[in-house]
């Protein structure tokens, strides 16, 4: 077990991403990696503004585009348009119900999945694999 405190951990996590250790990416970078609903930015401004009520959601939303693009948290397919994120590790696929927008966690232990081929065509590398399945979770099914 990693004996750093937890914002030494994110602001290493940050660093090697090449991004400054700034006090709204620390704020946020822990929120996500114990957050399992898979939050847009909206959800996460809520939860940060309460103790941290200098950030804005300007800021919220940039630096989840950031941290997008350095690969600290990845896109969950939006059923609204909105941006949801998801930074808990380890790597995982998502099951999103078509009817009410909850995505769930699915274990990649749990079901057999493709090889991840090398590159595709069009010359484009390929770097992971994720799958997303659309569901109707157990709720929708019992309401419908």
């Amino acid at each position: 077990m990693n004996s750093e405190r937890p914002l030494a951990v994110g602001a290493n996590r940050l660093r090697k991403a090449g991004l400054r250790a700034t006090a709204p990416r620390l704020a946020i970078l822990e929120l996500l990696e114990g957050d399992r609903r898979h939050p847009t930015a909206e959800m996460l401004y809520e939860s940060l503004h309460e103790w941290y009520p200098a950030i804005s959601l300007s800021t919220v939303y940039a630096t989840l585009e950031v941290f997008l693009k350095k690969g600290l948290v990845r896109r969950v397919s939006p059923q609204s348009g909105r941006i949801r994120v998801d930074g808990t590790a380890p790597d995982h696929d998502h099951a999103t119900c078509r009817l009410c927008g909850e995505v769930y966690d699915i274990g990649r232990d749990l079901i057999d999945r493709p090889a991840v081929p090398d590159r595709l065509p069009a010359g484009l590398r390929v770097t992971n694999l994720y799958i997303e399945y659309e569901v109707v979770c157990p709720t929708c099914q019992s309401e419908s």
